[in-house]
């Protein structure tokens, strides 16, 4: 298996060759301006959720081709980022590979998210990040309030009543668990929604967050000390034991087994394009909390979906009980499309047929789609995801705004 840290060590010394100091600049690069270098066009909208986070939306309007819809409008896509990450994800590789290119040149307008906590959500109308209240959230908020606020701003800019959803990670996480709560026939937004490395349960997590749940007693207090007060900022020595124990056995250097992002997702891939390493490196992690990841890993405890646990005092504030609620995904029912890996660490295949499939109603879901040699970060970086996930859903929503059956 090829890992990461090998490709990177090599594209390392190939830049240094071809560039002299000077890198990729697109590991300097924002969103929009990796956009912008490609000769897309890039927007910039800013949204206030209810509870007062300024988040960045990032927008590719049209492609480089001239597609027309019978309606006049073109179909809104909306991608949402998972844990630890942002926009850039879906625009890091070349343009014939992130999926917000082809699906622009596809005649979509693209609309990329941010959640709170990332390099592009670090705004509040009266908090600064330097507050420890500014990171007082998980991934509860995200789904309460981040989502809302975002795919409303989409759907009011261009002019639609509902768009597609293509969530990966943590924005699948978040997008079912928005779905199942919903009371209000907010889902109407969403026309389809496509789960990328899906994610429920995550009772057979492998990397940092397993290690960190067994490493810890469940009567362990001093996640903050060890992580972060507010941003998830973890000590050097609770990391260097992580890649110790992570990276054990792989065939991974330390360049890779330093970067947080993949001791979580998982640190070696078959499919990756090598000359893009160095700037997935540079953009992640993007950043979060220390209470959404200790929210991450009493997933990993519980088997389920539960809301944050504050303990029996704060739940009984929060919630109005002593034991902490969860989210019943039974109660989801848009129609969903499943992309999952038999490789990845994070949305673990058992945890996607011992939980998801068992949890959402069959009905809901219209595709379950397994695809082999796939880890967590390959449905967003992979050389295959083009042909595997991004086309055929560019060809489903096609059909379904054409009513092609």
């Amino acid at each position: 298996m090829r890992s990461w840290s090998t490709v990177l060590l090599a594209v390392l010394a190939t830049s240094a060759t071809v560039f002299g100091h000077d890198a990729d600049p697109e590991m300097k690069m924002t969103t929009p301006q990796i956009i912008m270098r490609w000769g897309y066009p890039a927007m910039i909208y800013d949204v206030t959720t209810e509870d007062g986070y300024i988040l960045e939306l990032h927008r590719i309007p049209y492609g480089k081709t001239n597609v027309t819809w019978p309606n006049g409008k073109k179909p809104v896509i909306f991608m949402q980022h998972g844990l630890e990450c942002a926009s850039d994800n879906w625009v890091v590789n070349l343009p014939s590979e992130s999926a917000a290119f082809l699906f622009a040149d596809a005649g979509y307008d693209v609309w990329l998210g941010n959640f709170r906590g990332n390099t592009y959500g670090m705004k509040h109308k009266t908090l600064k990040p330097s507050h420890s209240a500014f990171w007082d959230w998980s991934w509860d908020e995200m789904q309460e309030y981040d989502l809302p606020a975002m795919i409303e701003k989409a759907l009011q800019v261009s002019g639609q009543d509902s768009l597609y959803y293509m969530g990966h990670s943590q924005g699948t996480l978040t997008m079912f668990s928005r779905l199942s709560n919903d009371k209000v026939g907010w889902g109407n937004k969403i026309k389809k929604f496509f789960a990328l490395a899906p994610v429920g349960s995550v009772k057979h997590i492998k990397g940092a967050l397993k290690f960190f749940a067994d490493y810890f007693s469940l009567e362990f207090d001093g996640w903050f000390d060890v992580f972060g007060s507010g941003e998830f900022l973890p000590n050097n020595w609770i990391m260097k034991l992580v890649s110790e124990s992570v990276c054990a056995g792989l065939q991974v250097e330390a360049d890779v087994c330093d970067d947080v992002m993949f001791l979580i997702a998982g640190p070696e891939s078959n499919q990756v394009n090598a000359t893009r390493v160095p700037i997935y490196v540079a953009h992640t992690p993007a950043g979060t909390s220390t209470q959404n990841i200790v929210h991450w890993i009493q997933m990993v405890r519980h088997g389920g979906t539960p809301y944050y646990d504050y303990g029996e005092k704060g739940n009984k504030k929060h919630y109005g009980q002593g034991n902490v609620p969860s989210y019943d995904f039974t109660n989801v029912n848009r129609p969903v499309y499943l992309y999952w890996g038999d490789s990845d660490w994070l949305a673990d295949p058992t945890d996607v047929t011992d939980f998801l499939l068992t949890h959402l109603n069959p009905a809901t879901i219209v595709q379950n789609n397994k695809l082999i040699d796939y880890n967590h970060l390959d449905f967003i970086w992979g050389l295959r995801a083009p042909k595997d996930i991004y086309e055929p859903i560019i060809e489903i929503i096609r059909k379904d705004v054409l009513n092609i059956s």
